[in-house]
């Protein structure tokens, strides 16, 4: 057993690498890169994705993403699609957007980073409540430029985490079909700088980052992780818990919207 639980362990740390490159930081003041927010890349047939929360692309149009160290800044352009919340964006509980990017961003953007297939969209997730979810994001106090140096050094917070019981989901005004809820002990976080458990940073830049998941069956294989969800919310009623819109927002909203060929999703779907 101590073998098998080391083996899963080694998988978590082999896809960090993985996920990484399937991750961006979103800067939106040009002169000092203010971490605003994170995105993940995607492809799904013949488009290329990149996903990150509404709230994050409200301010769409003043975002860049620091390649080569942040030395070059790119603005990605392309189709944006962002649900138009009726209620506040702190309590929207779908507070999702999309790139659909076009080639010219696709072409930059394929030399630092790869795109998520399609195969590796985890819809239809049943929640476990083991320690098989990992959350990976840049937070803004964790990110600084150098300007004698001119370039740009961001740290990801990564949080080894589980799912929390339904039983709190009505207290965070959420639905377990469209959010999935994962544990922060902030006194307890990962620094890979120090290689020690350390406090927590404020989280504020992860938002839109991916919450990802290893299946523990496959333990014995490569490491595969799965694009689960992205994370939208740190409640101030409950800093010990961070929430998540499930993946099958996104793809549904493009298979209305694109009319693609993609499974439906047995959970939801929209009008």
């Amino acid at each position: 057993m101590k073998n098998i639980i080391k083996q899963i362990a080694e998988k978590q740390i082999e896809s960090l690498s993985i996920i990484r490159n399937h991750t961006c930081i979103l800067i939106k003041n040009y002169s000092d890169y203010k971490v605003h927010g994170t995105g993940v890349f995607a492809k799904i047939q013949n488009l290329y994705l990149l996903i990150s929360a509404a709230h994050v692309f409200d301010d769409f149009h003043e975002l860049f993403i620091p390649l080569e160290n942040g030395e070059t800044l790119l603005k990605p352009g392309g189709k944006l699609i962002i649900n138009n919340s009726k209620v506040s964006r702190s309590n929207d509980d779908l507070d999702i957007g999309i790139l659909i990017l076009d080639d010219i961003s696709v072409k930059d953007l394929i030399q630092s980073y790869d795109f998520v297939i399609e195969s590796n969209l985890a819809i239809n997730h049943d929640i476990t409540y083991l320690h098989n979810y990992i959350v990976f994001g840049y937070p803004s106090s964790w990110s600084k430029k150098s300007f004698s140096r001119s370039s740009f050094h961001s740290r990801p917070f990564i949080n080894f985490t589980k799912c929390v019981d339904l039983a709190e989901y009505p207290e965070l005004k959420r639905n377990e079909v469209l959010n999935i809820i994962v544990e922060y002990n902030r006194q307890e976080t990962v620094n890979f700088k120090s290689k020690k458990f350390s406090f927590g940073p404020n989280l504020f830049g992860i938002s839109g980052c991916g919450l990802w998941y290893l299946d523990p069956q496959n333990y014995e294989e490569n490491a595969n992780p799965k694009l689960l969800g992205i994370m939208t919310d740190w409640p101030i009623s409950n800093r010990r818990r961070l929430i998540s819109t499930r993946i099958d927002a996104i793809t549904e909203l493009l298979r209305k919207s694109e009319s693609l060929n993609f499974p439906e999703s047995n959970l939801f779907s929209f009008k």
